[in-house]
């Protein structure tokens, strides 16, 4: 009796693990579907996420260039302004009396508009108004004496080569800064930026020229053409103080340069 107790003990012990069996099966199945559902949802979230990703670097892209585009603007606002302020303490100086202008003004567009005749120099200026911007020029050599190098310099303009006539004069303005020329030179260059477009510097080479030579006969025309140059720039403000300072400073000043000046400020609406 106990043998066969024993017997039957050892055999239900046998068969034990196979009725368990199929319930860890199943539940290791359901495991391993539930690990395969995961990786399935982690796998259609991942393109979504590469997408945000692509889009986040696109917007810190914008970001860069917006930032350059204020730290470019800025800066352009603080030329502006510094003009401005030469401008201003310009025309807050003592009034100076004026005489004939035998030069050419600025016009709205193109090349500048003669004034008068009998200057070759002028004349020729104002044919420009299809020369380009002006660009690096490394060959030019002044003459050491004043008068040969300013010559120099005028023959490039004669012969329409403004880039070489730009340099030149861009030196004798330094090389010759108390001869009595150089407020022509001075002034000369002041048209020729203006006639090839470079509208900022035809702005700083009239300033230069008021506040170095305020008594130089053509103080009154270097305001008409300053106020131009602001003009062309879009700076209406600025331009329109150029252009009443003309009235108020200037009161002899040639017709020409008043007619001129009264179209300028019509033409651009000054109150």
């Amino acid at each position: 009796m106990r043998k066969a107790l024993i017997g039957m003990f050892l055999a239900g012990a046998a068969f034990a693990p196979l009725a368990v069996s199929p319930a860890l099966a199943q539940s290791t199945k359901d495991r391993v579907e539930m690990l395969e559902q995961q990786v399935s949802e982690l796998k259609a979230q991942a393109p979504a996420a590469t997408a945000s990703a692509v889009k986040i670097g696109q917007l810190e892209e914008q970001i860069q260039f917006l930032t350059g585009r204020v730290e470019e603007l800025s800066y352009k606002l603080e030329q502006s302004n510094a003009r401005l302020d030469a401008i201003t303490a310009a025309l807050a100086g003592d009034s100076v009396g004026a005489a004939g202008l035998s030069t050419s003004a600025g016009g709205a567009a193109g090349g500048p508009t003669s004034l008068a005749s009998g200057d070759p120099i002028a004349d020729q200026i104002a044919r420009s108004g299809d020369a380009g911007e002006h660009a690096g020029v490394t060959d030019v050599s002044l003459p050491l004496d004043p008068d040969a190098a300013f010559d120099y310099a005028s023959s490039f303009l004669m012969a329409g080569d403004y880039d070489r006539a730009r340099a030149a004069f861009e030196l004798y303005v330094k090389a010759f800064p108390n001869h009595p020329r150089t407020a022509d030179a001075q002034f000369r260059l002041g048209e020729i930026y203006l006639a090839t477009g470079a509208n900022a510097d035809a702005a700083d080479a009239f300033i230069a020229h008021i506040k170095k030579y305020p008594n130089d006969p053509r103080s009154a025309e270097a305001y008409l053409k300053l106020g131009t140059a602001f003009s062309r720039m879009e700076q209406t403000t600025q331009a329109c103080k150029v252009f009443k300072s003309v009235r108020t400073k200037f009161p002899n000043a040639s017709p020409v340069v008043q007619q001129r000046v009264d179209v300028e400020m019509t033409r651009i609406k000054c109150q």
